[in-house]
């Protein structure tokens, strides 16, 4: 049976709170960790209470070879680089900023989805939105000047990397989906689970082991740590990979439109971040590029 409305839109608002809340949580878990133990730690321990709420629940299958390798390769695009990278990124920039670049996903996607996956090539309001995003990424990207602002290219060039990690994940997911017994929330956890110790391993080895600084502990970071493990991890991703099977995928990378608005506000309000007009200027070009490229989409 098709799912209702109000599954579709509880599985959007869970993906849009928890993500667009996630910027700010990295800001200050940062402050504490480096950018890939932070998300190693918040993913592995997400996915680990996600298979224990699962084994207690009765739900637990034991996973194939196949489904262990499936996990660690998704957990290598989707979690180590979509996330791990989105970390590295913001030692650089902003959280607001890394919102921005991030809610560019959906032209990544639509160019993406046209080049590799055969669907249909973007039509003229389509590359009227990617040049606008475009852009705005480019205005973005040089507006680390004045009012306190930190755009450095080299942040916004790792937040890149990491949505096209993201969007290469998505597509793979879709239009290939793994045939296994376990359910998607098992699945979910395990892709969770693996990721986080994949990005464990690469904070290791860059060692990051010796750049932990306990004396910036305070609640505030216990606080966004927990939300990042619960809301940004476990809620997020399997609420984004249910909306991939069940509705279409511009109205599951939707969450764009809402997400950057949630970051920069939140860097403003609780991040002390300041907003100025070439930020602007580039969240006005992006946003709206993304919805002239899904809107056009969903009205052919």
């Amino acid at each position: 049976m098709p799912p209702s409305r109000t599954s579709i839109l509880l599985h959007l608002v869970l993906v849009y709170i928890s993500w667009g809340s996630t910027y700010l949580g990295l800001k200050l878990t940062l402050e504490v960790l480096g950018p890939f133990m932070t998300c190693g730690m918040r993913m592995a321990l997400g996915g680990l209470l996600f298979c224990l709420y699962i084994a207690l629940t009765g739900h637990w299958q034991r996973p194939t070879t196949a489904d262990i390798r499936h996990a660690f390769v998704f957990g290598l695009l989707m979690v180590l680089m979509a996330s791990g990278f989105l970390s590295k990124g913001q030692e650089y920039i902003d959280s607001g900023v890394a919102a921005l670049v991030s809610g560019s996903t959906p032209i990544s996607m639509l160019v993406a989805a046209w080049l590799f996956a055969g669907e249909e090539r973007p039509s003229p309001p389509q590359w009227l939105g990617l040049a606008g995003g475009l852009t705005g990424l480019i205005l973005l990207g040089t507006a680390h000047t004045g009012g306190g602002l930190r755009a450095d290219p080299i942040g916004v060039c790792w937040v890149l990397a990491g949505t096209f990690a993201w969007v290469g994940g998505s597509l793979l997911m879709r239009h290939k989906p793994f045939v296994t017994a376990l359910s998607p929330q098992q699945s979910c956890a395990l892709l969770l689970l693996a990721g986080g110790l994949e990005c464990l391993l690469l904070g290791l080895v860059c060692g990051e082991s010796s750049m932990v600084h306990w004396e910036a502990l305070r609640l505030s970071v216990v606080v966004a740590f927990g939300w990042m493990v619960i809301g940004g991890a476990i809620l997020a991703y399997n609420s984004y990979f249910w909306l991939l099977s069940h509705v279409s995928i511009a109205t599951a990378v939707s969450y764009e439109y809402v997400v950057p608005i949630i970051g920069i506000l939140l860097g403003w309000q609780l991040g002390g971040e300041a907003i100025n007009s070439r930020m602007v200027w580039a969240s006005c070009l992006t946003v709206g590029s993304v919805f002239l490229v899904l809107w056009h989409k969903h009205n052919r």
